[in-house]
């Protein structure tokens, strides 16, 4: 099984305890959980992903190594690799979200959009490639054991 999307702009980001759903990175895993959504419907999928899975990510942006410019520095790898496993499963129960997710019951923090824990998550691919316009895609495969 395969799930592929493309999204405008740059992943969520998870930095250290501060969770993305209750943070300034709720606007940003709302938009990859409506991607999510989207090709989750056209494979037509209705549970979570149960198995082991692998993740490919790539992150196109026109800065992505110029730390020195803190206006266009896109961020560090680790952070939008966690953000992404982050906003693939639930929230934490303790969590309270960002009220943004009050209008988006269909990928409400608290739904297993595509996992149901991020334990899945047992290979990461992942890739930031200079481009003058800002997106990411992301590839979700099962893997077999």
């Amino acid at each position: 099984m395969k799930i592929e999307f493309n999204v405008k702009g740059r992943p969520p980001r998870k930095s250290g305890a501060k969770s993305c759903w209750a943070s300034d990175e709720a606007n940003y895993v709302l938009e990859f959980r409506l991607k999510a959504l989207e090709a989750k419907k056209n494979l037509e999928l209705s549970e979570p992903v149960m198995e082991p899975v692998k993740l490919t990510l790539e992150i196109y942006s026109p800065n992505i190594t110029d730390r020195s410019n803190s206006q266009t520095y896109l961020g560090d790898l680790d952070t939008f690799v966690a953000g992404v496993c982050e906003s693939l499963q639930p929230a934490d129960f303790q969590v309270t979200p960002n009220i943004i997710f009050k209008d988006h019951e269909d990928v409400h923090p608290s739904l297993p959009l595509i996992l149901k824990d991020d334990a899945q998550v047992v290979e990461v691919i992942a890739k930031k490639i200079p481009d003058d316009h800002e997106h990411y895609s992301l590839i979700i495969e099962t893997i077999e054991y």
